[in-house]
């Protein structure tokens, strides 16, 4: 009986060793880093090095950094704010019509709840529907160390007429928020989401502060 005993417990052990979790992303990806020197379209109200990050990127992972940068997919654009500006903002589709009145092309609008510390999808006064009804679908991340918010507008109008796909995000580290934009585009014949971004914000880590 003890020999049978010992041959279970040594086919589970052996299975347990080598078994892969579930969860462990084995998509190729290479590790990019971001900063205030990195050839794309960068903004800061703060001193962008409070921004500087490291991500995976799994869409491009042949190319250099200047190339993927080049690129401006999935993400256009990068904004270094200080959180307080981030959370006073939220995000909202308003903008001025030809007759210069402010509306809104999604019903509803992000903001952060300071009494819950939360960010929350609440409707847009502002909103004049038009045609299909729009809706910001509001996505939370919270990361190695960060935490924020991504907004994603499925009819994103843009300056030629057309609609696409478009997304805003802002992760939150210490006293800073590094945001940012892009949208939906077709690259090598596939096409690049805003789930590729989210894929790619779920991966980034702030860079520790240089006097820490």
């Amino acid at each position: 009986m003890k020999i049978i005993w010992v041959f279970i417990f040594m086919f589970f052990s052996s299975f347990s060793s080598t078994a892969t979790p579930l969860n462990k992303d084995k998509s190729p990806s290479v590790i990019r880093s971001l900063s205030s020197n990195s050839n794309t379209d960068i903004s800061a109200s703060s001193n962008f090095d409070a921004c500087n990050v490291h991500f995976k990127d799994y869409i491009y992972p042949a190319l250099s950094d200047d190339e993927y940068y080049k690129k401006k997919s999935p993400i256009s654009e990068w904004y270094c704010l200080y959180s307080g500006e981030a959370f006073e903002a939220g995000y909202d589709t308003q903008h001025t019509n030809d007759n210069g009145i402010d509306e809104s092309s999604t019903d509803n609008k992000i903001i952060y709840d300071y009494k819950s510390k939360d960010w929350k999808s609440v409707p847009d006064d502002n909103y004049k529907k038009k045609g299909e009804a729009n809706h910001l679908e509001l996505i939370k991340i919270k990361n190695k160390n960060s935490h924020g918010f991504m907004a994603t507008d499925r009819m994103k109008k843009l300056k030629d007429g057309s609609n696409v796909e478009g997304f805003y995000f802002c992760l939150i580290h210490n006293n800073n928020a590094l945001c940012g934009s892009g949208e939906g585009v077709k690259s090598n014949g596939k096409f690049i989401s805003s789930q590729d971004a989210l894929k790619l914000l779920n991966s980034i880590s702030f860079d520790k502060d240089k006097n820490h």
